[in-house]
């Protein structure tokens, strides 16, 4: 009974060791590479997207490079921020420091996992955070 269950321990230990190890993949540095599908996943039935997606989806991808590179200029422009009182707040520049940080999170594509998509992608403030594409926002499935 007792060597049942050292067999057993040590069986569920090496599988734990082996696992991570056999089903990871990792680069020539040893860090650990998050590669996406090889088939992307669609959700949509056929023929509910429009033919022209991959130019609207170039049209918004270039929009949203366009933003990012305005909000990283404002950023350079801005002055040193100024923090004063208790508890510390953010005088003169701050209001504009603060938007602009929300600009450059929201238009950043290396925040996504593969670092290919800004959350503008899906939210754009010019259509009330919603898609961007409007053929795509026609459809029944879009939000």
């Amino acid at each position: 009974m007792r060597r049942d269950t050292y067999v057993a321990g040590a069986a569920v230990l090496g599988l734990l060791l082996v696992s991570p190890a056999g089903f990871a993949q990792q680069n020539g540095n040893g860090n650990f590479v998050c590669e996406p599908p090889k088939r992307p996943y669609d959700p949509y039935p056929r023929g509910i997207l429009p033919r022209d997606l991959e130019p609207e989806l170039d049209r918004v991808r270039r929009e949203v490079g366009f933003i990012f590179d305005q909000a990283l200029a404002e950023m350079r422009a801005l002055p040193p921020l100024t923090r004063t009182s208790n508890p510390p707040t953010i005088h003169g520049s701050g209001y504009a420091a603060v938007r602009t940080l929300g600009k450059l999170m929201n238009f950043d594509e290396n925040m996504s996992p593969f670092r290919n998509e800004a959350c503008a992608s899906c939210h754009m403030p010019y259509a009330a955070y919603s898609g961007p594409i409007p053929s795509v926002n026609l459809t029944m499935v879009a939000y």
